[in-house]
């Protein structure tokens, strides 16, 4: 399984009270309603399901670890890493004259 490196940090080094939202690709055959019913045990929730077999979560940082600790994943990242946080136009600020 894959862990991007703050995935890893996370593992680590938690910071208490701090959410993180992470995007979570299933490895193939892996049962998507066992996994959102072992993310809700952590005391997170799926967001959305995305493309590829992936979901964005919500947990909290201290139950990352147990979160990587799951079978069935193939890549744990943070949504900020795949380009799933935030909308693409937040930053802009009405286009180009």
């Amino acid at each position: 399984m894959y862990l991007s490196h703050p995935v890893r940090q996370m593992c680590d080094d938690p910071v208490p009270g701090e959410r993180a939202t992470l995007v979570v690709e299933l490895a193939d055959g892996a049962d998507d309603a066992a996994f959102a019913d072992a993310v809700a045990d952590l005391g997170g929730a799926v967001e959305a399901e995305l493309r590829f077999d992936s979901y964005r979560i919500v947990v909290d940082e201290t139950a990352v670890a147990q979160l990587c600790a799951l079978s069935g994943l193939a890549v744990v990242e943070t949504d900020n890493a795949v380009g799933y946080g935030g909308d693409a136009g937040e930053d802009v600020d009405g286009g180009v004259d």
